[in-house]
């Protein structure tokens, strides 16, 4: 040993003190090497900085307090203290990990003091007493890490300010809700709340960005929303032993999409398999569920590797078998490549579930769903928007045959309630729909006997009862189908009825819910009738259940007085309703002349009467606690879905082709950040990966019946877009349109808000101006869609937003002035980043309206009504006033409140209004419009009538429009006497034509004159290129009468065009521009017409037009065409005379061919009628001996068959230049007869 190192091990030491006695204290010292001091000696001072005691006696304690100035840990667990000494912690200020778990410290047991450890950073309150958060813990705003497990604690109310929190464990207590109170907590990395009673994790875990660890399990969660799977830095996640029986399907794009380590699912009610899941993790857990089957289109995608794992244990599955899963992932994905799949796959259903709030729609659709009892509380059902769920019948018998349905009365078993018809008394001899009642609950799930919910068809009370025969198809049957049903769970707060209207779609199976044991009388209107009413004005074509629930909670009797008054009331709400169409068809019936409007009135009528619909009014009584109705729910379903009369295509066996384009079409939806695409650009796609594109528009609608994709073909604003997933959609929708936006909106900004502008005071500005005014910021926008849409980029966002306000018509753009806003949408120089939603704007008349309005009451003005007695489509207003905003009308919006709007147009001096009204008497609404000249220079002229409806008929054919998706809607058209006041004349824009002519027409009231101007629209005027065309062919008819080198040419000569003069009955020259005719009668050329001078008809005119067309031509019989000649020579060749077009000739004075005078014409007649031999008309022999029979009117040109005529008329009808182009002529019926010419034939003429 060297000296200096002998010198620096004699160094003195400092003495540390040794205590005697048993140690009941473990000390830790800063800078010490050995637990024993005197086996350790150092130079260096030490502090105490970690203390574990054994004991809380007093000498421990006061040793303690001696050395706790520097302790940085404090542990004091497991010695069943009850009480915290006030004086450590005064002595351990500067604590920053303390633990005092296994103890028996309650509510008080936590000292004063506690709140000035302000360096504390992890706190172990685990295993005690506890059963509210101590409120010291608000003060540690350094804490990181806390521990709160195996309490009774029941709200975490006393830790908002928490914000550094990392680590939190909540397990074994008795929390209900806990993701909303830590959203605050952004920096949180693992999230222990297992074993709670949770039931909704909801949408605020969106806000966890960090979480790492999430353990939900054993508690009482059913859904899980899909924000959880798309945290970004989620490893692992636990979810046993809940009651989740459906996994979201979610945005799996893989720029976003991450590899969760480990998800467990184990022990839940999951019956369908969630293969995405499988895509997304190492580990899946989905053992003790409810799987059948696994669905190889899904695992397919899975990449396999090193520790992929898939546990589905404990399933009753039956493909593949159990043997080939428990060997493992490898093994089943072998199976599955392996096994030739010749599964057939059947076409599903859609079932619509709707009813009041409260009615028990989600426990309803949860228990029918997961086959077991499930109880929603108050807060669940609570849902908003459409909740989507899936679930399928196995073993619906195959090949079942639709049931057979007897018109005989004597049939109807006893138990049958129902009101027959009293329309067969009725003057216009047309039968009307009635509801009839069979008994659902007579075991119509067995396959003896069977009751088909009731069918009304025409009125016709049909018979409900099938017996299937032993030895029928149905029994015989070997094969057995799977149903598959999509279920949407419609909430039913009367705020949806508008945005909803877009998603009620025809074929679907509708289930209508109410709460039976909250039913009263006075409120069928509200749980029941009203939502017919909403129903029948979407369509009449219905397919619908009533359902009662909570049957558990009233006695038989009580059930059966309920289920009895029910269908009373609802026979007569439907007697009612047909009495209000009834009356108007009486009225019209006995007039002694029925104008065109009344025929389209009368005909309209007609239709609403007529539809067919099915009603089961016999109430299914249900009951979710005992899971009791259920199988005549299902029963109901089945029968109805095999009814191929109803639904012809559900169960029909799906082809490989479309699965195909199925899957790819899920894959390319789950990898999109906005999962919608251009139909035309999908069926390029579609047709460059799989061939057969003209099958696309087919497949795309069914997986829109379906409920696989939303595609609103018979919408023209929405026909060109597909959405691969309608969840995703209504999520959208559900972003924006809420019941509970004040709620949903009552949130602190988050940072990624903050990195886009947008601070606390300008969030709670936007959120202001929405709730109050109905307009909504654009950035707020993106913030209530930050959940589904990425915040740092436009894209998605302004995609979704043109969506939303350019093809569904939900709002348009204003501008922010001083003191209020700027509805003008062309305010230059501005760009807005607001918009207006109709269906938020609850304001009042402002009083500027009057003030402008007022003044002009003594104008000239043009108003009318469209009037709907029995119910007014929610939402058609405000559609519509989105529509009047648009730049087309040429309006500047002055005023818009919440049932009205007020404009003036930009060119002409005229003001619009629009308002709507709801009727005292009855449910009815009045849908009001005015124009008033607003010109108040007392030289000007004031505005014309027609002037006026050049202004206003857009606008009721922008409401027509609207109007025809509502197709059992009842609307009547009125318009304004300007003399009187009153609606005395009928709305004919739609059928102008019969008023067009007459100068003026009497008001029934007031008994005056009255320009018909203003009752109509006058004729339209044609279109600049129309004029342009119908110059060019004047000029060639000019040409042609002054003689051109054709005419010229020996044989042949050009005929010049006639043109079409409507003189009431429709004209039977056809339009063309030239037809070059040769001497032996057969035509070279013959070119279409670039316009026509028709006025445009209704279809119900056109139609009677073509059935009367049976003459020589169409519209004349061979009489009249006779007595047209003889006139025609006597005023001499008037082919040959440039006749005026605006002069009309006689009724039977139309007959004559263009190109052809009046002899020409006699001669063309002759030969005819003459019966000439098959030569000379250009036939051959053998079709000489065809058309020898052939009648003389038959109408056929020189050298043309019978087919040839008619796409000869047809080409010139589609051909026309007509400004309707459903006003083309149709040829007769006898045109349409098959004849026997050979190629050689065709060839030659």
């Amino acid at each position: 040993m060297s000296a200096t190192a002998a010198t620096r091990r004699r160094k003195p030491v400092k003495e540390i003190p040794v205590y005697n006695g048993p140690t009941m204290a473990h000390v830790g010292f800063q800078g010490a090497r050995h637990m024993h001091p005197e086996r350790m000696p150092s130079a260096r001072s030490e502090r105490t900085t970690a203390i574990r005691l054994f004991d809380t006696s007093e000498e421990t304690l006061e040793n303690v307090e001696n050395q706790s100035k520097n302790a940085r840990i404090l542990i004091v667990n497991g010695l069943k203290m009850n009480q915290l000494s006030d004086g450590v912690v005064q002595r351990m200020l500067l604590l920053e990990k303390l633990d005092l778990s296994e103890n028996q410290l309650g509510d008080a047991s936590l000292p004063e003091a506690f709140k000035k450890l302000e360096h504390l950073v992890e706190l172990n309150l685990s295993n005690n007493k506890f059963t509210k958060m101590p409120t010291a813990l608000k003060k540690l705003k350094n804490l990181s890490r806390l521990s709160i497990s195996y309490n009774n604690v029941d709200s975490l109310k006393g830790i908002e300010k928490l914000k550094k929190m990392q680590v939190l464990m909540l397990d074994h207590n008795k929390f209900s809700q806990v993701f909303k109170e830590v959203t605050h907590m952004r920096k949180l990395e693992i999230l222990d709340c297992s074993h709670n009673t949770i039931r909704e994790v909801g949408l605020d875990v969106r806000f966890l960005k960090n979480l790492k660890e999430l353990n939900i399990s054993k508690n009482k969660i059913s859904v899980l929303p899909t924000d959880i799977f798309q945290l970004k830095n989620l490893e692992s996640f636990k979810a046993s032993q809940n009651q989740i029986s459906k996994i979201p399907v979610f945005n799996m794009n893989p720029q976003h999409c991450h590899c969760i380590s480990e998800i467990d699912l184990s022990n839940n009610m999951i019956n369908k398999f969630p293969g995405h899941l499988l895509t997304i993790s190492q580990k899946l857990d989905l053992s003790s569920n409810r799987l059948k089957t696994l669905d190889y289109s899904k695992m397919k995608k899975v990449e396999m590797g090193p520790g992929k794992e898939l546990s589905v244990e404990g399933n009753p599955l039956t493909f593949p078998p159990m043997d080939v899963c428990e060997s493992g992932l490898k093994s089943m994905m072998r199976f599955f490549q392996e096994t030739e799949l010749n599964t057939k796959m059947y076409q599903g259903v859609k079932i619509l579930v709707l009813g009041a709030p409260k009615s028990g729609k989600t426990s309803f659709v949860q228990t029918f769903a997961d086959g077991q009892p499930r109880l929603s509380e108050e807060m669940y059902e609570k849902s908003a928007g459409i909740e989507v769920s899936d679930m399928n019948i196995e073993d619906v018998p195959e090949n079942e045959p639709p049931p057979p349905i007897s018109l005989s009365a004597s049939k109807k078993p006893q138990t049958s309630a129902k009101v027959t018809s009293a329309a067969s008394g009725s003057k216009s001899g047309r039968r009307t729909p009635t509801i009839e009642q069979n008994n659902p609950n007579q075991k119509q799930h067995s396959k003896q006997t069977k009751h088909l919910p009731t069918q009304v068809l025409n009125g016709v009370q049909e018979s409900d009862d099938v017996i299937a025969d032993d030895n029928s198809s149905t029994a015989s049957s070997s094969g057995k189908r799977t149903l598959n049903m999509t279920i949407w769970d419609f909430c039913g707060h009367p705020f949806y009825l508008f945005p909803h209207y877009m998603f009620f779609e025809q074929p679907a199976i509708a289930i209508l819910t109410f709460n039976m044991h909250s039913y009263r009388s006075e409120h069928f209107e509200e749980v029941i009738s009203s939502w017919f009413d909403w129903m029948i004005a979407k369509t009449n074509k219905l397919c619908v259940l009533l359902v009662g629930t909570h049957a558990d909670k009233l006695k038989k009797e009580k059930i059966k007085q309920v289920c009895n008054e029910v269908k009373a009331k609802l026979q007569a709400h439907a007697e009612r309703q047909r009495q209000i169409v009834q009356r108007r068809i009486d009225v019209i019936t006995e007039k002694p002349h029925i104008s065109q409007t009344l025929s389209a009135q009368l005909n309209a009528y007609s239709l609403l009467l007529q539809e067919k619909f099915i009603v089961q009014s016999e109430v299914i009584i249900t009951s979710a606690a005992k899971n009791t109705g259920y199988e005549t729910v299902a029963a109901s379903i089945e029968m109805l879905s095999n009814d191929s009369r109803q639904f012809p295509n559900v169960l029909r066996v799906i082809p490989t082709f479309w699965l195909d384009v199925e899957s790819f079409l899920e894959e390319k939806g789950n990898t999109m950040v906005v999962p919608m695409v251009k139909f035309d650009q999908l069926k390029e796609e579609i047709g460059a990966k799989f061939g057969m594109k003209h099958l696309v528009s087919t497949i795309v609608q069914y997986l829109h019946e379906t409920g696989k994709a939303l595609w609103f073909a018979n919408n023209p604003a929405m026909k060109g877009v597909v959405i691969l997933r309608p969840a995703w959609f209504f999520d959208v929708f559900r972003a924006v349109f809420r019941h509970d936006l004040k709620e949903k909106l009552d949130v602190e900004v988050e940072d990624s808000f903050k990195m886009i502008g947008i601070t606390q005071s300008k969030y709670d500005q936007m959120k202001e101006e929405f709730l109050t005014e109905g307009i909504v910021d654009r950035d707020l926008l993106k913030c209530m869609m930050s959940h589904l849409l990425p915040l740092e980029t436009n894209g998605p966002f302004m995609e979704v937003l043109n969506l939303f306000m350019d093809n569904l018509d939900l709002g348009y753009v204003v501008t922010k002035k001083p003191g209020g806003y700027n509805l003008d949408p062309d305010t230059e120089g501005m760009i807005s980043r607001k918009y207006l939603l109709p269906w938020f704007r609850n304001v009042p008349e402002p009083p500027s309206v009057s003030e402008v309005w007022g003044p002009l009451e003594g104008k000239q003005r043009l108003a009318g009504v469209c009037r709907f007695p029995k119910y007014m489509p929610p939402g058609l207003f405000e559609m519509l006033s989105v529509r009047a905003h648009k730049g087309t009308h040429n309006l500047r919006f002055l005023s818009h409140w919440g049932s009205g709007f007020h404009a003036k147009h930009k060119t002409d001096k005229l003001q619009l209004m629009f308002t709507y009204y709801g009727h005292e008497d009855d449910n009815g609404t009045t849908l009001r419009f005015e124009l008033r000249d607003d010109t108040h220079d007392p030289n000007e002229d004031a505005v014309s009538g027609s002037h006026m409806w050049s202004v206003l008929l857009p606008l009721l054919m922008d409401l027509e429009e609207l109007l025809h998706s509502y197709t059992g809607v009842l609307v009547e058209r009125l318009m304004e006497c300007p003399g009187c006041r009153l609606l005395t004349f009928q709305g004919e824009w739609l059928t102008p034509k019969e008023t067009q002519g007459l100068p003026t027409r009497p008001c029934e009231e007031c008994n005056e004159n009255i320009d018909t101007a203003f009752l109509v629209q006058p004729r339209e005027k044609k279109r600049d290129d129309v004029r342009f065309n119908l110059a060019k062919i004047r000029q060639k008819k000019r040409q042609a009468l002054a003689g051109s080198e054709d005419s010229n040419r020996p044989g042949k000569f050009n005929a010049p065009l006639h043109a079409n003069v409507r003189t009431g009955r429709r004209t039977a020259i056809l339009p063309m521009d030239n037809v070059t005719v040769d001497s032996g009668g057969r035509y070279g050329s013959v070119s279409s017409a670039v316009g026509s001078d028709l006025d445009s008809d209704t279809e119900d005119v056109r139609t009677s037009r073509h059935q009367s067309a049976v003459g020589l031509l169409p519209g004349l019989t061979e009489g009249e065409m006779m007595s047209f000649i003889t006139k025609q020579r006597e005023l001499g060749n008037a082919a040959e005379n440039d006749v005026d077009r605006s002069q009309s000739p006689p009724a039977n004075g139309s007959g004559l061919l263009s190109g052809f005078n009046s002899t020409q014409m006699v001669s063309f007649l002759k030969r005819h009628s003459d019966g000439a031999n098959g030569d000379e008309r250009g036939y051959s022999s053998d079709e000489t001996n065809d058309e020898q029979n052939i009648p003389a009117s038959r109408g056929l040109l020189p050298g043309l068959s019978a087919d040839q005529m008619a796409s000869f008329l047809q080409k010139h009808a589609n051909e026309s230049g007509s400004d309707n182009e459903s006003d083309d002529v149709t040829p007769p019926t006898s045109f349409m007869r098959s004849n026997n010419i050979n190629s050689e034939n065709d060839a030659g003429q």
